[in-house]
């Protein structure tokens, strides 16, 4: 059974606890509003932080995105997968994949969170919908692209495509559930979500220290 999970950290807390509350009432609203209305404060995040600062807080909301997603899960979470060609060479190629998987992600979320069924967890998971729209934004701005790349109103990103861009990273499931199956139920959605998650801490845990230090 899932259980609903508020992270412990009291620095999630601060940055997160008004946003969280503001999403119980998420199943009424359009999710890509939400990430359009959040997706612009990215702009001035990119004019006052250094990267060295930025991917330090990305990496951070990643690792605990992944934790928060394992707690609610309980014993249904899915095994961490193996990866694969995450480690990149320099930091342009680094800051390129990031992009990559900041607007997959947020695709991704657009496409899975509006399908959860249970009110809670629906306010809690949706709150992470958010903070993966301002990594996006800033790196867009990072690159110099539009910090939107869709316009005003974000799209979903079909299940497929997702699949198809994540598999060149994934080494073995681990007897994690296939990604490509059909996604059922809440426990499916989220077993999801927490691939994704794993893919980009794990992708981070291994970039930021090696470009960033720390």
């Amino acid at each position: 059974m899932l259980k609903q999970f508020r992270p412990s950290n009291e620095r999630s807390m601060s940055r997160r606890a008004f946003l969280s509350a503001s999403l119980i009432g998420v199943a009424a609203v359009p999710a890509n509003l939400l990430v359009t209305q959040t997706v612009h404060a990215a702009e001035r995040t990119a004019a006052a932080l250094s990267p060295q600062q930025a991917f330090k807080e990305i990496r951070s909301d990643e690792d605990a995105h992944a934790a928060f997603l394992v707690k609610t899960l309980g014993n249904a979470a899915r095994p961490k997968p193996t990866f694969k060609n995450l480690q990149q060479q320099n930091a342009d190629t680094f800051i390129q994949l990031s992009q990559n998987f900041e607007n997959l992600g947020v695709g991704a979320y657009l496409m899975a969170v509006p399908a959860i069924s249970n009110k809670n967890t629906l306010a809690s998971v949706g709150s992470i919908l958010p903070v993966e729209a301002r990594h996006a934004g800033y790196l867009n701005a990072l690159r110099g692209m539009p910090l939107v790349p869709d316009g005003a109103f974000d799209k979903p990103i079909p299940q497929e495509q997702i699949v198809k861009d994540v598999m060149p990273y994934i080494a073995n499931l681990n007897g994690g559930p296939d990604p490509a199956k059909p996604l059922q139920n809440d426990t499916d959605i989220l077993n999801f979500a927490l691939l994704l998650e794993y893919l980009e801490s794990s992708f981070y845990d291994i970039n930021v220290p090696k470009f960033y230090g720390g």
